[in-house]
């Protein structure tokens, strides 16, 4: 079996953490969260601090906490295990992607991308080389945003690049279209804050020799910046990543 642990404790965290504890498809090591009291989740030991010596023996590090966490920890993980990160805007660092790039080829090591609250990124991968034109808008409550606009507003628009550094928990669809599309620069973003949605909306168009897709996913929020159905697309990621038996979509 499998030895995985987890850095973050939230929603996705436990959604997973819970989904491998009742399949049994894992030995879950530790779930790392400096910033909750509960001593463990799902039965899985709760830790505040994180070393190198932690990581020895785990098949796979999943980050469902935040951009700083996983630039904190990625390169360090990467020398043990495979890193599956779900805060993907932290790419919107071409230096650092570098070097987490050239770690896990040093190592052996892979970096699984989820596709997260969005359908089809297999597919924007698939025809990267010859997409020439990429767009996402996101429509959110302003409450997932932290703002508290009482009218519908825009408030970005413009590459995805900026995007991701000012939005880095709201954005990480964005994050991923541009990874697997044709990159943060030419990809084009827009925000929007609706205080009439309680939904989550983002509103993909992809264009390019002879090819013209639009992807639309709107998901209920729940409060937080992630809507109800991130936590079923981390646990079927990771499902798929630690591999099994039967029917498996790829």
């Amino acid at each position: 079996m499998k030895k995985v642990a987890f850095l973050g404790g939230g929603k996705i965290g436990k959604a997973m953490a819970e989904h491998v504890m009742e399949n049994k498809s894992a030995d879950i090591a530790f779930v790392y969260d400096p910033f909750i009291k509960d001593t463990s989740i799902c039965g899985a030991k709760v830790v505040s601090k994180l070393d190198a010596g932690m990581l020895e023996g785990l098949d796979l590090v999943v980050e469902c906490a935040t951009a700083e966490v996983l630039k904190e920890y990625a390169e360090m993980a990467l020398a043990f295990c495979d890193v599956m990160p779900f805060s993907m805007t932290a790419f919107r660092d071409d230096a650092w992607r570098e070097c987490v790039e050239k770690a896990a080829a040093a190592h052996g090591t892979s970096v699984y991308l989820p596709h997260g609250a969005i359908l089809g990124l297999d597919g924007i991968s698939d025809g990267q080389s010859v997409l020439t034109e990429v767009s996402i808008e996101t429509i959110k409550n302003p409450k997932s945003l932290g703002r508290e606009d009482a009218v519908r507003t825009v408030v970005y628009e413009g590459p995805t690049r900026e995007a991701a550094g000012l939005y880095p928990r709201n954005v990480n669809v964005h994050a991923a279209v541009a990874l697997a599309g044709i990159g943060f620069d030419r990809t084009h973003s827009k925000i929007i804050s609706d205080p009439d949605v309680n939904t989550n909306t983002h509103l993909i168009h992809l264009a390019g020799q002879g090819i013209d897709f639009t992807i639309r996913v709107s998901s209920f929020s729940e409060g937080g910046v992630s809507g109800k159905y991130v936590p079923l697309s981390a646990c079927g990621s990771l499902d798929r990543v630690l591999g099994g038996f039967g029917f498996r979509f790829v």
